[in-house]
């Protein structure tokens, strides 16, 4: 595989990524405010593609001051006059007809980040597991309240999306595994497309979509 690895200095140049963690999968981060969903086709440009029975695109999420709203693709020529939209709150499941279920989760007060996920059987598109729709920080650990969850290890870290550009590192007062000491001041690594990154337990790879 050819590898473009970006100097750490350049901003981003998309507003989605895949992230590859070893021992605990793949996850799409999306930084848009708005994002569309629909089924996978080879020619679909939509944004999250779910392997299922439904249309093309079945609508679009946006987040507005904090809160997610769903905008069924029949329903978005009128919602788009009066900024409406169905509030989805914590473990919602989208009112999307088919065999699939789509669910979001916001598990922690701490950050306005969204999970979407699927009930099995159904997938992602792009072999990614859950996708983010990021607002800033994303959470990574082995507790409920994680955006992505790594049960298998025990390192607990923060990703950060500012300015263009992604860091990551390990939370305050974090205990890593093979360390006696708690980490009470960690500094940030900075996550360039394509270069495979280690913090504690974590070995990940950021990839631009």
């Amino acid at each position: 595989m050819n590898e473009t690895i970006r100097p750490t200095t350049d901003t981003a140049q998309t507003s989605a990524w895949r992230l590859w963690i070893d021992r605990c999968g793949g996850f799409a981060l999306l930084a848009g405010e708005s994002v569309s969903v629909g089924g996978a086709r080879p020619d679909s440009m939509t944004d999250i593609q779910v392997r299922t029975d439904w249309r093309r695109c079945e609508g679009t999420v946006v987040r507005r001051n904090g809160d997610y709203f769903w905008s069924a693709a029949d329903d978005q020529a009128l919602q788009r006059q009066d900024a409406g939209g169905q509030l989805l709150v914590a473990n919602s499941v989208f009112p999307i007809s088919g065999s699939a279920t789509l669910r979001l989760h916001q598990p922690s007060p701490l950050s306005r980040s969204a999970i979407l996920s699927l009930d099995p059987p159904h997938r992602f598109d792009q072999h990614v597991d859950q996708v983010l729709l990021v607002d800033q920080t994303v959470l990574i650990g082995p507790s409920a309240g994680d955006h992505i969850r790594c049960t298998a290890l025990d390192t607990t870290a923060v990703l950060v999306f500012r300015d263009g550009r992604w860091q990551a590192k390990l939370k305050p007062g974090a205990t890593t595994a093979g360390l006696s000491r708690r980490t009470n001041r960690p500094q940030p690594v900075d996550l360039v497309p394509g270069r495979r990154v280690s913090i504690g337990e974590l070995d990940m790879m950021l990839e631009e979509v």
